[in-house]
Order: structure tokens, then sequence, then C-alpha cells
């Protein structure tokens, strides 16, 4: 779990940071869980509007795929509807334009289908009576090309579908959805990720093709598919055992940026009624602007570039990255999922380089918000698909900094410490702030310690000596 390890949320742009800040407060929810989810709305509503070219003009799309695991009771649902509201009322009105749409374009078929039917019996009467059939051939040649087009079907998000139906509707003029899903225990369950070789080329961008019966063969192309899952850990860990060898193989979890916050339950205190209001508009506002252009311009997507000094960055980015899955580095027993952190490093500085406003090539600003976020999301991924034993080395250092805390607060007479404490006296090998973070981490996790944060300085608790308050 990330436990006390801070999204670097300092580094995104002012108009997503303080609509996420404002989320966090309406909702006490783990902020990390509230980016995650911010990344999937922007992720849904860009997607169709840019794409990112890398290094030698190789272009990919700007989908993200994203899977946070929640405990019931973190507000998941409550932070869904506040950030993707809009974006719900917007489908409403657009299902409602259809219907009537559809109504108008079916007694257009019925009157196109009497003309035809008039029109050949005027071809066979011709015929038949030895006349010159030219003109009604020309008259149903005509008729055939004003055939009346069917109404487009604009559908954003699904929630618990198959993937023959979501195949179904890429296969039509809009190819730009999101699956959805604050509770995702019915997709995971259920049969929405039953191909994963298709959400991976989904991802990918590629083209797949579309076989059916009794009908001819159809390419999906140009698609984009957004995941942003919210499931609780028992269901993810019953997924990964029963496909979890499957998932990993083929490269699903290589592909998604999945992360464990921090538990915000048992500290969710009110000390101010009173929070912010304007900035959740002002993002739902750019959010629209941006989905309503992607509609306008449904076949049409802009290719983001990286400015000179971006485009370093991230080859940088890139390098340390492949360094890191050499045999002694920190990446070498998940290579299949470093193999894919640059790309998405990449589709998320176009992302927030685009949803800011900015105009012109992807920026060195984006590019290292990017680089801090999916670093985050690295340590989330290691933490979280560990091998056993490394986890009980974790364990072990665990216990060995737990029982010093416990030392530590009888030699003193108080019930807590602090972990600037830990990080000036504690052991040596563990005065380190990010393996004591971990360390913290863990022992949260194990229920071991509490904590409560006072200004910037964090006190921790050894869960036995509670009864000293």
């Amino acid at each position: 779990m990330s436990g006390n390890r801070e999204f670097p949320i300092r580094m995104l742009p002012a108009i997503v940071g303080n609509a996420i800040y404002e989320v966090v407060q309406h909702t006490q929810a783990p902020l990390p869980m509230v980016v995650a989810e911010m990344l999937g709305v922007i992720s849904l509503a860009c997607q169709n509007r840019i794409d990112v070219c890398r290094l030698n003009n190789l272009r990919g799309p700007t989908s993200l795929f994203i899977v946070t695991i929640a405990e019931s009771g973190e507000r998941k649902s409550t932070v869904s509807k506040l950030l993707m509201k809009p974006i719900y009322q917007m489908e409403e009105r657009l299902f409602e334009q259809y219907k009537q749409e559809l109504i108008n374009w079916q007694y257009n078929v019925k009157i196109f289908k009497a003309e035809e039917k008039a029109l050949m019996s005027k071809l066979k009467s011709d015929i038949r009576c030895g006349k010159d059939p030219t003109m009604a051939r020309e008259c149903l040649k005509i008729l055939q090309d004003s055939y009346p087009v069917e109404p487009v079907r604009y559908k954003l998000t699904f929630n618990d579908t198959t993937p023959a139906a979501i195949k179904e509707y890429l296969c039509g003029e809009w190819r730009s959805v999101g699956i959805i899903s604050d509770e995702a225990g019915t997709v995971f369950n259920g049969y929405t990720l039953n191909e994963l070789p298709f959400v991976n080329k989904m991802w990918d961008g590629s083209i797949y093709s579309v076989e059916r019966k009794n009908a001819p063969e159809i390419l999906i192309k140009n698609a984009r598919l957004t995941l942003s899952l919210q499931v609780q850990p028992v269901v993810i860990n019953r997924y990964i055992e029963r496909k979890g060898d499957v998932a990993k193989g083929i490269g699903f979890f290589a592909r998604t940026l999945i992360c464990h916050p921090f538990s915000t339950q048992g500290y969710r205190q009110i000390t101010n009624p009173v929070v912010s209001s304007e900035h959740l508009p002002v993002f739902h506002e750019r959010l629209m602007e941006i989905v309503n252009e992607s509609i306008i311009n449904k076949d049409e997507r802009i290719c983001l570039h990286f400015s000179p000094e971006a485009g370093q960055r991230w080859v940088a980015f890139y390098n340390k990255v492949e360094t890191e899955m050499r045999l002694i580095g920190f990446l070498s027993d998940f290579k299949d999922y470093a193999s894919k952190v640059a790309e998405n490093m990449a589709r998320i500085a176009a992302l927030l380089h685009y949803f800011n406003g900015n105009e012109g090539d992807i920026s060195l600003t984006a590019v290292e918000a990017a680089v801090e976020i999916s670093a985050w999301y690295v340590e989330e991924y290691i933490k979280l698909f560990s091998k056993p034993q490394e986890l009980d080395l974790i364990n072990t250092d665990a216990n060995e900094l737990y029982w010093w805390m416990k030392e530590y607060c009888s030699q003193n007479f108080v019930p807590y410490i602090r972990k600037n404490t830990i990080l000036q006296y504690g052991p040596n090998r563990f005065r380190e702030r990010n393996k004591t973070n971990e360390l913290l981490s863990t022992l949260y996790s194990q229920g071991k310690i509490s904590t409560y944060k006072k200004g910037k300085t964090l006190f921790i608790q050894p869960m036995d000596s509670l009864a000293v308050i």
C-alpha cells in the first residue's frame, strides 16, 4: 500500500490539483484514490481529441488503464459521481436525442423502402414490356445514394458489459469509450475482462478484426478505450488468484496504473464544515469543453509532440527505466511493467499538457509531472506484486522497527513517537526516509500502528499502547 508516501500532487496543473483538493475536502477520501479517478476522467475526455508522438514520431493513444484498490466505505462512489457528473448528464441528454433521431431515421427508412419497391416494380415493368429501362435505373441509382444516414449513438461509458458488446459499439461511428466503475466487482467477476488480448489491443490503439455470423468482417480502427476501475481488495485478490498469471503473462497489469491507497477511515474528522466549492466547476467546464470538441471533430485527433527539452527528459526517463531492468536493477523482477512505463508516462504528460489548455508541444513541466506520477505508480506496482520472499524480508524489518518503537515509548513514558525521531534515533539501517515509509506502511496495513498528523509532523503509536492515552 502507499502508506505515508505522498502522491506528488504538487506537480499537477492548478486546474487539476485544486479540483482534487476540493474533492478530498468534501469527501475525505484517500487522495491517491481521488487522483486516480481524476486521471481516468481526463483520459476519457481527451482520448478522442489527442494522440501523443514519442521518439521517431511513434504515434500512440493517450488512453489510460487505471485500477484503484480500496475497501468498502472509502467513498469510491461519491468521488466518482462528483468528478463524472457532467459526463453522465451529457450521456442522458445525448441518449434522449438519439432516441428521437432513431425514430425519425426508422420513419425515413420506411419511406426509402417504399420508394425503392415502387422503382423496382417500374424497372421490372419496363423490362417486361420491352420499354427502355434507363430512366428507372437512373432513378433507382439516385435513390440508393440517398439512403437515410443512421444516427450516431454517442455513448461515452460502459459499466458492466461484454467484450462482444464493446466490439459491436466500436465498429460504429463513435469509437471512444470508457469502462468506468466505482464498484468493479462486476467487471472483474463478470465478462468485461474475459478477452484481455482484445483489451490490450485497444490500449495499444491497434487494428482489431471482428468476425460476425452472416455478416462481413469489420475492422475496429483508431478506437480508444479508457479503463477506470475501483475495486475492493477481496475482489482483486480473488481475480489475481484465478487469472492473475494470465493477466500478468499477456501484459494487462503491465499496462495498468494500479495502486492501493492508504485508508482514511477512522481519521475523517470534521474540523472545518466550510469548504471551497469554486474549483470543481472550473474543472468540469474544461472537461466538457474537450468532450464537446471530441464529438464535433470525432474523426480528427491532434497529435502532440514533445518540445526539445521535454523530449530529452523523456529519453532520460526511458533510459533510466531500461537500466533498472538489468539483473541487479530496481525493476529486474518487473520487466513486464517496466516495458510500458515510459509510454504511460508520455500519455500522462500529453493529457496534463492538453487538459491545462497549453498550446503547442508538450512542455517540460508536464513531463516532469508525468515522471513523478509514473514513479509513484511504479512503487505501488512493486509493492503489490513483489515476490513472497521480498515481502517476508519487509515483514521482518517491520517487526524489528515495531518492537524498537514499543521500547522507545515504554522507556520515555509516551504513547507515541514522531516519525522524525525514527529517522534520527532509530536502527541505523532504517534511517532512510523511503525505507521508513515502507515499513510504517506495512505495519499500518497489519493493524500494528495508528498514525496522526499534526501540521507537518507525523505521530506513530503502537496499537497495544492505546490504553496509555
